[in-house]
């Protein structure tokens, strides 16, 4: 399970920081170093916390990765 759990953040960090490549350049780093604060912020969050925090995120992203065929 714990596995699981990181290749999910992994992917969706990954996934994230390749949609901010399609930003203008001031706005990529802005939104880079937002993305990089929250993931380490939510790093240690208990598993509930954790589950919330990637469906939001993941919510959030849908229609950037459906519209950009990522």
């Amino acid at each position: 399970m714990p596995g699981e759990h990181v290749s999910r953040v992994r992917a969706l960090y990954r996934l994230i920081l390749q949609l901010h490549r399609l930003l203008p350049v001031d706005l990529k780093a802005l939104g880079d170093q937002y993305v990089k604060d929250e993931f380490r912020r939510h790093k240690t969050v208990g598993f509930e916390e954790a589950q919330r925090f990637l469906q939001e995120w993941e919510a959030s992203d849908a229609p950037f990765i459906s519209a950009s065929d990522l």
